[in-house]
C-alpha cells in the first residue's frame, strides 16, 4: 500500500466531475477501479485490503485517509494536503503538478469507475457492489452480525451475474491471465 497512490487516486476521482463525493460513495468508486484494475491487469491500484462489511467492499487503508486517520506525522501532511472535508462531501486543496503515482492503467481503471458508476447514488452503488461475487459470499454473515470480514483479492476474478455488466468489456482470456499473473503462474 502507497498512501501517495491512494490520496492521488482519491484525488483523481474527486476532481472527475463537479458532482460531490462523500466516503461511501469514494470507498465504492475505488472498489469500482480495483476490480477492473485487477481483472484486466492482475494488481490493484491501492494494493489495500479489503473488507466485506454490510455496505459492501471496504479498502482498509483508503477508509482511514478518507477518516483522515493518520499513521505518521508525513502522512498526516501529504494527505492534508492535497484533500479536505467539508461536512460529508470530500475536495481537494492543491493542484497536483503530476500524478506521477498514478500509471495510465491506473487513470483507465479509475476512468473505468468514473464512466459506469459514478453518476449513480450513494446507495444505489452499495447495492451494485453487493451483487458481485467477492462480496456476495459474506452477505449471510453479515446479515448474521458479522461485522467485516477479509475479502479474497483472488474472488475479485470470478465472474459476476449481474446482468449488463460494465466489467464484460474485459474479454475472458484477459481476466484468465491477469488471475495466473496474479497468483504467480507465470
Amino acid at each position: 500500500m502507497n498512501i501517495k497512490t491512494i490520496v492521488q487516486a482519491l484525488y483523481y476521482l474527486i476532481n472527475s466531475s463537479d458532482k460531490k463525493y462523500d466516503k461511501l460513495s469514494l470507498l465504492k468508486l475505488m472498489f469500482f477501479a480495483d476490480r477492473y484494475h485487477m481483472r484486466k491487469y492482475g494488481r490493484s491500484i491501492t494494493d489495500d485490503t479489503y473488507y466485506a462489511m454490510q455496505y459492501g467492499p471496504v479498502a482498509s487503508n483508503v477508509k482511514n485517509i478518507l477518516d483522515f486517520d493518520f499513521l505518521s506525522e508525513d502522512e498526516k501532511n501529504y494527505i492534508e494536503k492535497y484533500l479536505s472535508k467539508d461536512g460529508k462531501y470530500y475536495g481537494t486543496t492543491n493542484y497536483f503538478e503530476s500524478l506521477e503515482m498514478l500509471s495510465d492503467t491506473d487513470k483507465e481503471a479509475l476512468d473505468f469507475a468514473i464512466e459506469n458508476f459514478a453518476h449513480n447514488k450513494t446507495f444505489d452503488l452499495v447495492d451494485m457492489t453487493h451483487n458481485y461475487p467477492e462480496w456476495k459470499k459474506f452477505e449471510k454473515s453479515l446479515e448474521d452480525g458479522l461485522k467485516r470480514e477479509k475479502m479474497n483479492m483472488e474472488d475479485f476474478f470470478l465472474p459476476s451475474l449481474v446482468e449488463n455488466d460494465p466489467y464484460s468489456v474485459i474479454p475472458q482470456e484477459v481476466v484468465d491471465m491477469s488471475r495466473d499473473f496474479y497468483m504467480g503462474r507465470f
